[in-house]
């Protein structure tokens, strides 16, 4: 037995390729290997089929399931808290109906933070289904790019009508509409940029911070408010 694990050159007397454990980055470099040979062997006819496309692939990892939500009740004490927000000034009014569409969007379509700030009016379209009902949809992009379709409820289509009037635009978006999804309280119109990442944490910071102090004023404080 050699002493120490120093590797030997290939020429060396001693050199052992297969004295030790392959690692498994080698196990599946062989494999790919081997499956490919066996696969041109097949498709040349010396073998009637590939031994290794009969094995078992490795299973997807499960999804990881939700255990922490905003249930329908808290949800309740959010939108009345900013329900109660001051509206007394023009901006105050826009500052509140902003926070309000914020938490719909967020709550009825499920969107992502970078959904949310990346996403303009115009992915709002409306398409008549088989039974001829014309249904709202959302096109979302996400993370890595990726696209997905959200279904936009009647709830969410009625918020987005309320939040748009408040900015004196039509009810609902036109095709291809390039304002952002979030308006700012205040600028220009035609000139609106998109709500960043940090405005949105303390938009959301502000809102659940006075939700969590109208739950106290209920008693008796149940962590499980905190942790929602």
């Amino acid at each position: 037995m050699l002493a120490g694990n120093k590797k030997l050159a290939r020429g060396h007397p001693d050199w052992r390729p297969f004295a030790g454990q392959l690692s498994p980055g080698s196990v599946r470099q062989a494999m790919v290997i081997l499956n490919a040979l066996f696969a041109w062997l097949t498709e040349a006819g010396y073998l009637a089929g590939n031994p290794l496309a009969l094995a078992r692939r490795r299973r997807a990892p499960a999804q990881v399931r939700i255990t922490r939500y905003l249930s329908h009740d808290l949800w309740e004490v959010v939108k009345d808290t900013v329900a109660a927000m001051p509206a007394e000034t023009a901006r105050e009014r826009l500052h509140a109906t902003r926070g309000r569409w914020v938490l719909s969007v967020l709550y009825l379509g499920g969107l992502r933070a970078s959904g949310l700030t990346a996403t303009t009016m115009g992915a709002f379209f409306c398409r008549r289904d088989a039974q001829g009902v014309e249904r709202w949809w959302l096109e979302v992009t996400g993370k890595r790019n990726k696209t997905r379709l959200v279904p936009a409820t009647d709830e969410l289509i009625a918020e987005l009508a309320r939040y748009r009037r408040a900015h004196e635009l039509p009810p609902t978006p036109q095709f291809g509409e390039w304002r952002p999804l979030v308006l700012p309280v205040i600028g220009k119109a035609g000139s609106e940029k998109p709500l960043s990442r940090g405005a949105l944490h303390l938009i959301l910071k502000e809102e659940f911070g006075l939700a969590a102090a109208r739950l106290r004023t209920r008693g008796p404080f149940r962590p499980e408010w905190d942790r929602a």
